[in-house]
């Protein structure tokens, strides 16, 4: 008996320990989580907060009317910066370990805040005026001195904030396991549509009370603070520790992250309708304005396989690049890919097309088409919280699915919308379509996350993320091009009474009444095409994480790489198998000594 009572003892004091340690470590990746949570927020926020403040920048930077929509590269220079920083960091975050990455983007964020917010003073000088001229040669419009300062601080900015999501969706992958990391990423996932939600109305405050450089500068002190919290709550190691600093050095892919980033860039611009505004090119009179600029578009293509070239040579020769490709070969995580890109074409259609349907077919003011959009956006970080919380229980391939499905319905509601759609019919659709927006973010994010090892989190995280961004520049040219040219069409065939009079007042009200009805049309078109692209979502999502979440073995992408300490996620699991390994031997012990005293 005394035996056994000292087993016993053992076992319970091996628990104890365990359990100890378990709430330890469950309370610094809840830290963790928060500092990086609220580092995205931030970063997200600025993505829209400068939408209700171009009006006033706008008048700032003397901008002239007739070239008022070169303001739009404030947000575009943001955006496109975003995607191109993003498969880098997200990779450097891997081999230099997540805190020292995210001190060093939180940085570049602030000192890009600090060059928007000077940005008008900057462009004023001599120094400032003298810098921009150069860029004439290259066709760009060096009027605006101020614009091009705050769109290339803009695009800073953007370098040091769109490392921060892969990043933090990585440490969620690093601290929790995947009974709970589903439920963190959603938690990254509904934060960063908050702050996208939240960035207009933000700034309409600053703008309102101090003017548009305030918010800017208003960055800096927060990012003080960020930079205390990701100090003191995340840890400094690695996943994957080296002694040779200058061989980590060197194994970080710069080469291929300029050609990725080069391919986006010319995609973008070629894509946009500004296209024929930024590259120098000679107008056709009486041509058609062009919708996009095919030599950019070749050149994104011949970048792009350069780039798939060169990755795959270094992958062979396991040089660590930008971008393993062999992910792609495991079915997880290329659904995941696909969902992405698909899910960010239809989400910005939906973000273009409601305020332009409200505006224009409804002739509303420009605050009820926010108040629109705001109906959708509002019900985005909700389902990405019950995504993540549904993933740990139901899967993510079925959270996806459920996502998808209302998503699609509230495109179908859309379509559905006649000239005089009435607010109820309004709000019941963009809910529906942004709660399930919501419900697919955490399935994606997670199926990714899960398809790597501890060396790719922030490479896989950084990868979709990178996806949805290309969907929603992809999305963004199909409704200008296809959309604008569809327009056009049906206005071609507007036929007038044979009494009414050229230029009257009657010919000019039957044809407004006739182009608001053919942009109804389109806008409701777009809307039926972008709930196709949702169905057509469904068949990736159905290879999506599907099983009950159970710890993966521990893979490596580069044997003679393979890392000497885990991550916090993968020690919790393998500390609970020994834990329990330990309380099987505790119970053959004590059985043992059983049938040695009754043989006695």
């Amino acid at each position: 008996m005394q035996g056994q009572d000292v087993d016993n003892e053992t076992t319970h004091s091996e628990t104890a320990r365990g359990n100890s340690s378990s709430r330890k470590r469950y309370n610094a990746g809840s830290l963790a989580l928060l500092a990086a949570s609220v580092a995205v927020f931030l970063t997200a926020l600025d993505q829209t907060v400068v939408v209700t403040a171009l009006p006033q920048i706008v008048t700032d930077l003397s901008i002239p009317i007739n070239q008022i929509d070169r303001a739009a590269w404030i947000i575009s220079g943001y955006l496109l910066g975003y995607v191109i920083v993003m498969p880098l960091m997200g990779r450097v975050s891997d081999l230099y370990g997540r805190r020292r990455i995210l001190l060093l983007c939180l940085g570049i964020f602030a000192a890009g805040s600090l060059l928007c917010g000077l940005a008008p003073s900057i462009g004023g000088s001599d120094l400032g005026i003298q810098s921009v001229q150069p860029l004439q040669a290259l066709g760009v419009n060096s009027d605006s001195p101020g614009l091009i300062w705050l769109v290339a601080a803009r695009f800073v900015q953007a370098v040091g904030g769109g490392a921060v999501v892969p990043v933090a969706m990585a440490i969620a992958g690093d601290f929790y396991g995947w009974e709970r990391r589903g439920l963190a990423i959603g938690l990254i996932g509904m934060v960063t549509e908050a702050g996208g939600v939240l960035g207009p109305l933000y700034g309409a405050l600053i703008v309102q009370l101090s003017g548009w450089p305030m918010i800017f500068y208003l960055n800096l002190p927060i990012v003080a603070v960020l930079l205390v919290l990701v100090w003191r709550f995340i840890p400094s190691r690695t996943t994957t520790e080296r002694a040779d600093t200058q061989q980590q050095r060197s194994r970080i892919d710069l080469l291929g992250t300029l050609l990725l980033g080069a391919s986006l860039t010319c995609l973008s611009l070629g894509l946009a309708q500004e296209a024929a505004q930024i590259t120098p090119s000679t107008p056709v009179p009486g041509a058609a304005t062009a919708q996009n600029n095919p030599w950019l578009l070749a050149a994104a293509l011949l970048l792009f396989a350069l780039f798939l070239g060169f990755e795959i040579i270094r992958e062979r020769r396991k040089s660590w690049p930008v971008i393993e490709l062999s992910l792609f070969g495991r079915s997880t995580f290329s659904a995941s890919a696909l969902v992405s890109l698909l899910v960010g074409a239809a989400l910005i259609i939906a973000m273009a097309d409601i305020p332009i349907f409200v505006a224009t077919v409804l002739n509303r003011p420009a605050l009820d088409s926010g108040l629109a959009l705001l109906r959708l956006t509002a019900m985005i970080p909700v389902g990405a919280l019950l995504g993540g919380w549904l993933c740990s229980r139901i899967t993510c391939r079925w959270t996806a699915l459920l996502g998808l499905l209302p998503t699609a319905l509230g495109f179908w509601l859309m379509h559905l919308w006649p000239l005089n759609v009435g607010w109820t019919q309004i709000t019941i659709s963009t809910l529906v379509a942004g709660f399930g927006f919501g419900l697919v973010i955490a399935p994606i994010g997670t199926s990714a996350i899960n398809a790597a090892n501890a060396q790719q989190m922030g490479m896989a995280s950084s990868i979709v993320t990178v996806l949805r961004m290309v969907g929603m520049i992809l999305g963004l040219a199909a409704l200008t091009s296809w959309g604008l040219g569809r327009f056009r069409a049906l206005a071609t065939l507007f036929v007038a009474p044979p009494d009414t009079k050229f230029g009257s007042t009657a010919y000019n009200t039957l044809y407004g009444n006739y182009l608001v009805g053919a942009a109804h049309t389109v806008y409701t078109d777009i809307f039926l095409a972008a709930g196709v692209i949702c169905l057509i979502a469904l068949l990736p999502a159905l290879f999506l994480e599907g099983r009950e979440l159970l710890p993966p073995p521990v893979r490596t992408s580069n044997e003679e790489d393979a890392p000497t300490s885990l991550s916090v996620g993968e020690t919790e699991i393998h500390e609970r198998e020994n834990l329990y390994g330990q309380r099987e031997k505790a119970g053959k012990r004590t059985g043992k000594t059983q049938k040695a005293r009754r043989s006695v």
